[in-house]
């Protein structure tokens, strides 16, 4: 491949859309939330021509990088099954406290990148957001609207309560927003219009 050529392939550019701040993350729009209640599907439990009951509910990422991370490589893989459900969280790249800063600012605008795409073709985004360390608030809630619902999980999370807090209420601070899906039981020290949804781990991913 040409280095002419690699600079149209929009899979390695990832411009196209409107950006935030200094780290240029591009912005996910706001919307509201589907109505009526609120459920989650995992990506890896998606399927073409899926039920009735499996396309009123929204698709996840919080599941291990392995399961979703062709979207690194192709911007279209899944496109079509996931148009088929309500609406699709933007996906959850890991994030680590020991990882350095540049691999989690890659993940937050992967995260955002992908969430725009999907906007652009024609889906229903709920930007997904998490953070690691402090450092990391300066950019990992970027390129999210104020006052849009957002999704965050509290799975793993258990052991690190208290840092996990620390960025939750940071987050709140920056974003507003009106909607928290919280996929697995929320801690009873988070605060806002908390929409809990279970995390069935008795169901394997195949």
């Amino acid at each position: 491949m040409t280095s002419k050529v690699m600079r149209l392939d929009p899979n390695f550019i990832r411009g196209g859309f409107p950006c935030e701040g200094e780290y240029e993350m591009p912005i996910i729009r706001k919307e509201a939330l589907p109505g009526g209640a609120i459920d989650l599907i995992a990506c890896s439990r998606t399927r073409p021509n899926d039920t009735d009951e499996n396309r009123r509910k929204g698709v996840h990422f919080f599941v291990d990088d392995y399961r979703f991370d062709v979207l690194r490589r192709k911007s279209d893989a899944g496109l079509e099954k996931y148009g088929q459900y309500a609406f699709i969280l933007s996906p959850d790249f890991s994030r680590y406290n020991e990882m350095p800063v540049w691999k989690v600012i890659e993940a937050v605008g992967m995260n955002r990148w992908m969430g725009a795409y999907w906007q652009s073709r024609g889906m229903k985004v709920i930007p997904s957001v998490g953070w690691a360390t402090p450092f990391t608030y300066r950019f990992c809630f970027m390129g999210v609207e104020q006052h849009s619902p957002v999704a965050v999980t509290t799975n793993g999370n258990r052991q690190f309560k208290r840092g996990y807090l620390h960025g939750y209420d940071a987050m709140l601070e920056r974003i507003e927003p009106p909607a928290i899906i919280c996929l697995g039981k929320p801690f009873a020290e988070m605060r806002g219009n908390i929409i809990p949804v279970k995390y069935d781990i008795y169901r394997k991913d195949k």
